[in-house]
């Protein structure tokens, strides 16, 4: 029997991947922590997001992925855009605050659900009106382009329009493992590594 033959056969045998198990797996590739902001000044929103990559340099656009049932959908229609805000390590407490599910928080809610959202969290507006996260470690403003079904998540696509990095020098939050903490690099563990190569 050839190796396509065997290998078409263990996967008509095997059963279906778990979804616990996949999260379990996929929690061992190592991803940044980032919150996605979107929705006007009191009524503005935001999660709490791994799912995010860049797609394309020429258009600048970038992706994420988000769960039908998250607070965010409306939010995102209404206002046509997000930040997506990356975290630093000592910010994980911001990145619990965002991952949390407020009861009333987010789409339709009015401006007192919504702001407790924000509440103490240091955040200003663009210009076109998204929020972001004033301390983060950076943060990529983006116009909603695309959005694609999958599974039970959609794959939001943005186009990048404004750009910063308020915070630098400090270390990002990395999800590892089901865990939230700050990549330690040591002093001159890059440079080491660049003299080696």
């Amino acid at each position: 029997m050839s190796a396509a033959a065997r290998s078409l056969t263990r996967a008509e045998e095997t059963r279906p991947v778990e979804p616990l198990d996949l999260r379990r797996v996929c929690g061992l590739f190592t991803t940044g922590v980032t919150v996605i902001t979107t929705g006007p000044d009191g009524d503005a929103d935001g999660t709490t997001v791994n799912s995010f990559t860049s797609v394309s340099l020429e258009p600048p656009l970038v992706l994420f992925c988000l769960h039908h049932q998250s607070r965010l959908h409306t939010l995102l229609e209404q206002s046509g855009g997000f930040t997506v805000n990356f975290l630093s390590g000592r910010q994980q407490p911001l990145a619990r605050h965002f991952a949390g599910r407020r009861t009333g928080a987010g789409a339709g809610a009015g401006a007192g659900a919504s702001a407790s959202a924000f509440e103490g969290v240091p955040h200003h507006f663009t210009e076109d009106g998204l929020p972001v996260l004033s301390e983060a470690l950076a943060h990529l403003t983006c116009t909603t382009v695309d959005v694609h079904t999958a599974g039970d998540h959609d794959i939001v696509i943005g186009e990048v329009v404004e750009l910063g990095v308020p915070e630098h020098g400090l270390e990002p939050l990395i999800f590892f493992d089901g865990s939230l903490g700050p990549l330690e690099t040591g002093a001159d563990r890059f440079q080491h590594v660049r003299q080696a190569s």
